[in-house]
């Protein structure tokens, strides 16, 4: 019956949250690019994540006309093999996406914690891969021959029916579980840095996006025992839905950091600056040393002289063009406002932050 299809839903959801979270992918590695720093290694995990979702609802996209989303009393018996294998493929696309997606964010929080906390982000890192990574290989190994795992009809022995879910939620259940340590993790260090409360809570808010993630890896692990269910065309639908908003969240949470700098420079251009009552004063604005920025003061068409705090940052801060102005902690910024502009240009206004 129509009232029963649920294919064009598949379709419909999952490819929004494809199309959604490409938008943010491609966004992040804009702001880098645009700023002249090079791509890292969670920026490259997290292409690749992204590959595999795509391939992973591509191959959804194929199983839809062959039946997946019906009854398995409304799919003709010839497509039984087809969508059994492309369902193995679906699956194992469908883990990668989610392992790297989750390996990109910890990559990126390598950068920012030393120690014992560095050495338990490897751990998660390495423990995630483990588990999500045999959850792909059981996918295949669980039947033999291995043609039995797609194909029912074909004589041979399988695992238990109930073994390979059980599996499955476990190695969901920590995926989601890690889920929610990486992203309460950034909180521990961002907040002993100087800087304003306010912008802590930014900060760290913006890096704990990976919640939603984990709530999504939470609802995937439920219905995973729908595996085992005889009507899998039909029952499996959630999980393919899930599974891609697991993915999907998960790319735009680790991406959002980054965003950050394109909300400022968006800020920074809705303002206009204000013209002081002397054209030949530099108006700046002076943050103390607690905000981890640098101060910059002068006046007339005279060069303009810098003085920095906490300059300790690895890697330099730099303008919106790219531009280097001075390394400075993490997540900081700068503000540059200009009353005369010695080549006639006009009030101008410059922030650049470094994540």
């Amino acid at each position: 019956m129509d009232d029963d299809d649920q294919g064009p839903k598949i379709l419909a959801t999952t490819w929004a949250l494809t199309g959604l979270s490409a938008v943010f992918l491609a966004v992040r590695l804009f702001c880098k690019l645009r700023t002249k720093r090079r791509l890292w290694w969670d920026d490259y995990v997290l292409v690749l994540s992204w590959a595999m979702l795509l391939v992973s609802i591509t191959l959804v996209t194929v199983s839809v006309p062959k039946g997946l989303g019906k009854h398995v009393y409304a799919v003709p018996f010839e497509n039984f093999a087809f969508l059994g294998i492309t369902g193995n493929f679906t699956g194992t696309f469908s883990i990668l996406a989610a392992m790297w997606s989750k390996t990109s964010f910890a990559v990126t929080l390598l950068r920012l914690v030393q120690g014992r906390t560095k050495a338990f982000v490897w751990f998660i890192i390495a423990t995630v891969n483990i588990l999500m990574g045999l959850n792909a290989i059981f996918l295949w190994v669980r039947c033999s021959p291995v043609q039995k795992t797609w194909n029912p009809y074909v004589p041979g022995t399988c695992w238990d029916p109930q073994a390979y879910p059980i599996f499955g939620m476990f190695a969901a259940g920590y995926s989601a579980a890690m889920d929610f340590v990486l992203a309460l993790l950034p909180w521990t260090v961002i907040w002993n840095l100087q800087m304003k409360r306010r912008e802590k809570v930014g900060v760290a808010l913006a890096m704990s996006m990976g919640i939603f993630a984990g709530a999504t890896a939470v609802v995937k692990t439920t219905v995973i025992p729908t595996l085992a269910s005889p009507d899998f065309t039909y029952v499996s639908a959630p999980l393919i839905l899930w599974g891609a908003a697991e993915s999907a969240v998960t790319i735009m949470a680790a991406s959002i950091p980054v965003l950050r700098t394109l909300f400022r420079d968006l800020q920074t251009l809705s303002r206009r600056l204000y013209v002081s009552d002397s054209k030949n004063d530099t108006q700046i604005s002076k943050i103390s040393p607690k905000q981890n920025t640098v101060v910059i003061s002068g006046g007339g068409p005279s060069p303009l002289t810098t003085t920095t705090t906490n300059s300790s940052d690895r890697a330099p801060l730099r303008e919106a063009g790219g531009r280097i102005i001075q390394s400075t902690e993490i997540m900081v910024a700068v503000e540059f406002r200009k009353d005369d502009d010695p080549d006639g240009h006009g009030v101008d206004e410059v922030r650049a932050e470094h994540v």
